[in-house]
């Protein structure tokens, strides 16, 4: 009779047991969904459906290289996926003056053209305006002072054009890096520094 009752304890030992390893699991579960990127669920998604959604990130990267491809912008924009969204890339050489951070007058209309197939995918996700600089001090008389106002100013005005392209503004957040964030150095290996010097001036729109 002892040895019945012991057994009906170990029994439910091992079921209390289970119980915990199945309750560590399905939180362990839930804290990586957590940290996963909008960009990573969706290929997750992607994969478990075999089908591509029309507002997928994937999609609307293809509906961006299309225009830069049809508009001849490759020297301007790169698009690139990444665990964080998809990241549309403008070279601030080509796309301001030295030291400004007005767009050209030539630039502006294709620019608005590549930004406005952005416009309708703010009711899906969110934007974000990098402004970043190399680490050459601005010479004395320039407009701005220091490259962390320089790179604020230029997201600003890329942040009012992606306003004007049908962007609801209440999705959109702007930050100035100067030279703080570079790019990596996989990227810039082999440059010269001029060269890298102009790889790093850019602001960047992430869709996440």
């Amino acid at each position: 009779m002892q040895r019945r009752h012991r057994g009906h304890e170990e029994s439910w030992l091992l079921s209390y047991a289970d119980l915990i390893t199945n309750l560590l699991l399905f939180f362990v579960v839930l804290l990586s969904a957590a940290n996963l990127s909008k960009g990573k669920m969706q290929q997750i998604a992607k994969s478990i459906s075999g089908e591509e959604s029309p507002e997928s990130l994937e999609s609307i990267q293809r509906k961006i290289d299309q225009e830069i491809a049809a508009k001849h912008l490759q020297d301007m924009v790169h698009s690139t996926l990444t665990e964080d969204g998809l990241e549309v890339r403008l070279d601030s050489g080509v796309v301001f003056d030295v030291g400004k951070a007005d767009i050209k007058p030539e630039v502006e209309p294709v620019l608005m053209s590549m930004l406005q197939v952005l416009g309708p995918y703010s009711k899906k996700y969110n934007f974000a305006v990098e402004g970043h600089t190399d680490s050459t001090p601005l010479v004395n008389g320039s407009v701005y002072r220091t490259n962390w106002e320089l790179s604020s100013a230029r997201a600003i005005v890329v942040r009012q054009r992606l306003e004007e392209s049908g962007v609801d503004r209440s999705r959109i957040r702007v930050e100035g890096y100067a030279d703080t964030r570079p790019l990596p150095e996989s990227e810039l290996a082999g440059l010269k520094p001029e060269e890298r010097n102009a790889k790093l001036r850019r602001v960047v729109v992430r869709i996440y």
